[in-house]
Parts: structure tokens; C-alpha cells; sequence
């Protein structure tokens, strides 16, 4: 069973086929029901017409080398009254707009020697901006997998696990790094672990059962982004797949991180509708709290719960509808978050830093816990997109609509996707904050922001 986020798929979950009739074919059988179909298929349209079938091409390549190379102009309206505005410009000249020129490479590849596999995933990034240029370079994943037998796969090395079934949250993504709700397609880097799969299969309503133990060290030159260093961190998750329904349950020990144990679901209930959900449970979680003389005081830890609720439904129309409600049971609560924009006002119109000096403001902006994408408790994701309206080829329009319900303020991002020029595809997207003062959208550093990506893949 899969639930891709492609918006392209026909369906919710779009499966692969199945029945035991295929299953005894094999790939063989079907590349030979293939090449028949095209030896029958000049009895039927004429024999002047050639055709010819190439079994090579459905051969599995020792070797796959893939990517693509994009540039994404951006042009925003500085909101001057926005909070992250004025952390970001305090020491520098203010400025109504800016435009930006990012630049990125990905490389994917894979090399197959039997039960042996090698792969990787690269990222490279240049940004061309108002001030300055900066360059990046990231081994997203690197990794040597061994699979002796179909039902057990041994991994070491660089890996990004996708844990969750969310599409812009996921509470349960206990080994992994923060998803863009914005962007929830994007790759992200992986830690360095070892672990390994093992797969068994049956018949009846419980029809497979996946174990996956991991472990993730952090010794202060190997994922020092995770947490605390000096642990071994040990993870694991199980797999069900009941009728048809997908079952996870998940664990992370104490470490680097504090414990937290979850599961996640997702069953198709129809061809085009699909519900999904995960529900998170975290120990030890000391929330910050800013005080009115501006200075930050932590809380005593406490155990918290977080979860996601959602569906996701396809017309007749091919209109599709992602719908979602994310509580964060670590996010900032509203007073808090309020204090902290008060008092980056107030260091700003007194021109006075030393209000700044108490506060967990981090040189990255998106890392800081008042800072970051959605640093509060309660949201909803709202995404609508219409697969190629009245027979407009390869041409998707969308809409997304990030909702805080703690301080009713909200992102509208319309964009329209067109890849119609292969091996090409063009997007272009609006994102427009809404809120009043004091609220996390209101205190974006940016009135709208434009954006045009140009992606070639190869």
C-alpha cells in the first residue's frame, strides 16, 4: 500500500496492481505479455506500420544517475511592522523590498551489485540576495544497503526517514528534520544511522509485518544538529498493513532527545478518499516563557501529547482536497509568543538591544524557538489543487491556506504548476501573510512574497 503526495496520482492512494494472477506472472512474464501485445498489435493497424520492443529498457540498471538543476527568483514587500522584519534589519539600513536568487542542484544515484546497493543524494545551493551571495553544499544521503533476502535489508550510512503520514506535520517524525508546511515535497537531509528491515508477508486481513530498529549516534562531529551530545540514540518502528489500512507504531529512547513513543495511520476508504492521522507522545518537554521585563524563563519539564488529524478526497472534477488539524502540545502558548513580538517592538523603537539580550533569538531565524515556521499549538492546513481544468494540459492551479488558530492569522499561497515542457516544469506561487499586530503571520518579515521556480530534471 503507498500514499504518494504526488497531486498528479488519479486517485488518493495510487496502488500498485495486485491479485495472485500477476504476483505468479512475475516482471519476465510481464515484459513478455508485453513485447506479444506489440508483436499483435500491426495485425490490427496494418502491416506497413514497424514495431519493435526493447527488453533492455525494463532491465534493472547497475548504475541510475538522476536530478535536476532550478532557479527560483523571489521578490517580497517588507512588512517594516513585522516583528522577524526588525530582528533581521536591527543593524542594518531598512528596506522596502528584496529579491533573491536561489539556485540549486540535486543529485540522486544508485549502484546495484547483487544484494549490495550504494546510494546517494546531494544538495547544492547558491543564493544571490540584497547583501551578499552564499553557497551550500550537503550530503543529503549516502548510504550502503545490503538485502540478502527480500524479507531483511541491512542500512548504514546517511539516510532521511519518512516517518508520518501527515503531508504538512508530522508529530511522529522523531528522527527526522522539520518539514516546510509550505513545501512539504521538498527532500531533507537525513541523519547517520544503522539499522535494518525486516518484512514478513501473509495471508488474511494482517498481510505484512515490518520491524525497523535504528541507531543514531551523536558524539558532537556525527549529527550534532539532533540534540545533546555524547548518545547512542536508539529508534525503531513497526509496520502493519491491515487490510487496508497502514499501521505504524514508533519509538525513540532517551538521549539526545527526551523519550516519545507514537503511531501514525492511513487507510483508504474509497478509491479518492483517504483519512490519515498520528498522535505523539513526548516526556520531559520544558516550554519557554517570556516574561514582560523581557528575559526568558523555562518551565519545568512536563509530558506532552501532539497529533494530526486528516483527509484527503479527489472529485470527478479531479479537484483535490487536502484538509488537516495539527495540535503541537511543545509549541509556544499565545501569551508567550505575544511577549516575545511585544518586546522586539519595543527594542526597536527605543532602539535599545539590551531588550534583545534576554531573548532565545538565534542568528537563523527559522531555528529559534519564537522564530521558527509555526512555532505555536494549534493549526490547520487547507490545500486545494484542480488537475488540468477544462482539459488545460499538464497546467495545475492550487491554493494552500495555513490557518494558527491561537491567534487567527493565516497564509494564503496561490500558485499555478505547469510541466507541459519536458523535461521542464514551471511553477509560480504567491504567499501573502494575514494578521493583525502581535500575531505570528502579522509579524512576518514580508507583506507578500513572489516566487518563480524553473526546474529542469535530467
Amino acid at each position: 500500500m503507498c500514499r504518494p503526495y504526488s497531486e498528479r496520482s488519479g486517485t488518493a492512494c495510487a496502488s500498485p496492481a495486485s491479485g495472485p494472477g500477476l504476483a505468479r506472472i512475475g516482471v519476465k512474464g510481464l515484459i513478455g505479455l508485453l513485447a506479444a501485445a506489440c508483436l499483435a498489435a500491426p495485425l490490427q493497424v496494418g502491416a506497413e506500420e514497424d514495431y519493435s520492443f526493447d527488453a533492455d529498457k525494463y532491465e534493472t540498471k547497475a548504475f541510475e544517475l538522476r536530478g535536476y538543476v532550478e532557479i527560483e527568483p523571489a521578490y517580497s514587500k517588507s512588512n517594516e511592522q513585522g516583528a522577524l522584519y526588525q530582528l533581521e534589519f536591527f543593524d542594518e539600513d531598512p528596506r522596502d523590498n528584496i529579491f533573491r536568487l536561489p539556485a540549486a542542484l540535486e543529485l540522486e544515484g544508485r549502484y546495484r551489485n547483487g544484494a549490495a546497493t550504494v546510494s546517494f543524494r546531494t544538495h547544492s545551493s547558491k543564493v544571490w540576495d540584497y547583501t551578499h551571495e552564499s553557497a551550500e553544499h550537503a550530503l543529503y544521503e549516502g548510504l550502503f544497503t545490503l538485502q540478502p533476502d527480500p524479507g531483511f535489508a541491512f542500512d548504514i550510512g546517511k539516510k532521511a526517514y519518512l516517518w508520518g503520514t501527515g503531508y504538512a506535520w508530522n508529530p511522529v517524525a522523531f528522527v527526522e528534520r522539520a518539514k516546510d508546511a509550505g513545501n512539504a515535497d521538498l527532500a531533507r537531509e537525513g541523519f547517520w544511522t544503522a539499522g535494518f528491515d525486516w518484512i514478513r508477508s501473509f495471508d488474511g486481513r494482517l498481510k505484512t509485518v515490518a520491524f525497523t530498529p535504528l541507531l543514531l549516534p551523536n558524539d558532537g562531529n556525527v549529527n550534532e544538529e539532533f540534540g545533546q551530545e555524547g548518545h547512542t540514540n536508539i529508534a525503531a518502528r513497526l509496520y502493519l498493513l491491515y487490510g487496508n489500512t497502514d499501521i505504524h507504531f514508533m519509538a525513540l529512547g532517551e538521549g539526545s532527545r527526551s523519550a516519545r513513543y507514537g503511531m501514525d495511520f492511513a487507510s483508504n476508504l474509497s478509491p479518492n478518499f483517504e483519512i490519515h492521522g498520528e498522535l505523539a507522545y513526548i516526556t520531559d518537554v520544558s516550554l519557554l516563557d517570556v516574561t514582560p521585563e523581557c528575559q526568558t524563563r523555562q518551565e519545568a519539564p512536563d509530558d506532552v501529547f501532539s497529533y494530526l488529524a486528516g483527509l484527503r478526497y479527489r472529485t470527478q472534477a479531479d479537484i483535490g482536497i487536502i484538509a488537516e488539524y495539527y495540535y503541537n502540545g511543545a509549541g509556544n502558548r499565545l501569551a508567550s509568543q505575544q511577549r516575545f513580538y511585544d518586546c522586539v517592538h519595543r527594542a526597536w523603537e527605543t532602539d535599545d538591544p539590551s531588550l534583545l539580550a534576554g531573548l532565545p533569538v538565534s542568528g537563523d531565524l527559522e531555528q529559534g524557538p519564537f522564530t521558527k515556521p509555526n512555532p505555536m499549538r494549534r493549526y490547520v492546513n487547507l490545500r486545494v489543487w484542480w488537475d488540468e481544468p477544462n482539459n488545460i494540459l499538464y497546467f495545475v492551479p492550487a491554493i494552500q491556506m495555513l490557518y494558527n488558530l491561537d491567534d487567527n492569522s493565516y497564509s494564503i499561497a496561490p500558485e499555478v504548476l505547469y510541466d507541459g515542457i519536458d523535461p521542464l516544469t514551471l511553477r509560480l506561487r504567491l504567499t501573502v501573510p494575514i494578521g493583525d499586530t502581535l500575531t505570528e503571520w502579522g509579524e512576518k518579515p514580508n507583506d507578500y512574497k513572489l516566487e518563480f521556480r524553473l526546474r529542469y530534471y535530467f
